[in-house]
């Protein structure tokens, strides 16, 4: 992992962000996306896409191929919830990066979790006023978890 793609972004105002992702070379101009995404919506990790350069930099331009995993994106309400939050996720068997300082946890969903499980537990946790949080990237497996 040694280069980075930028991935702009319309955030919740509408203003025109940008995050930045760790990419590792693949084949072809190809790379896949190595770490979760905070901010940016319908991206997710282990995707493979296609990168444009401007001026030394690498700017996402398509993905190629999903991988099929989900991101979700939660903003914790109270600071003592975050040690608990993080076990539950784990316990859910997926993994996480997080931002403590802003709240502010991006969970990583493989495709063979089942999503109907982890969607019951984050409207469980909204209910009680714990976390919100957006689904920022529902792959189709997961979707599919949902209608069974």
């Amino acid at each position: 992992m040694n280069k980075k793609v930028i991935v702009a972004y319309y955030d919740v105002e509408e203003n025109l962000a940008e995050e930045t992702l760790w990419i590792d070379s693949l084949d072809d101009n190809k790379y896949q996306v190595k770490n979760v995404p905070f901010f940016a919506p319908n991206i997710a990790y282990n995707d493979i896409i296609a990168v444009e350069e401007e001026d030394g930099s690498l700017y996402f331009d398509e993905i190629i191929e999903t991988s099929e995993h989900s991101i979700v994106q939660i903003i914790i309400f109270k600071k003592e919830a975050i040690e608990q939050t993080i076990k539950d996720i784990e316990s859910l068997k997926c993994s996480w990066e997080g931002m403590h300082e802003q709240l502010l946890i991006a969970v990583d969903v493989p495709p063979n979790v089942n999503y109907k499980d982890i969607r019951t537990y984050l409207n469980k946790q909204f209910s009680n006023n714990i976390f919100d949080f957006k689904e920022a990237c529902l792959s189709e497996t997961h979707a599919k978890n949902l209608l069974e």
